[in-house]
């Protein structure tokens, strides 16, 4: 299941969050430029992920499309293999 909210954490509202931990490649990226597509140029895409391949597939498949670029990966729990990855939409 892949959960898209608004982060309510963040100031900005041009933040959006997907959450696809347990889906594996081709579907992560699948899931990431399905978000993108709904989102305005210049907002933030935070995709919570668990599967490693997908830290180096996303960013380079959204940067041969022309959708996004990579802000950062974070590490979120080094014992779980789960990250956070944030995409700013071209």
């Amino acid at each position: 299941m892949c959960v898209m909210t608004e982060d309510e954490n963040k100031p900005q509202s041009n933040v959006k969050q997907i959450d696809i931990r347990g889906r594996v490649c081709p579907m992560t990226f699948v899931y990431t430029k399905l978000a993108l597509e709904e989102m305005q140029s210049g907002s933030i895409l935070e995709v919570l992920l668990d599967y490693r391949p997908a830290l180096k597939n996303i960013p380079d498949s959204c940067k041969r499309q022309g959708l996004a670029e990579l802000i950062e990966i974070e590490e979120l729990d080094s014992d779980e293999d789960e990250w956070i990855m944030r995409l700013r939409k071209i």
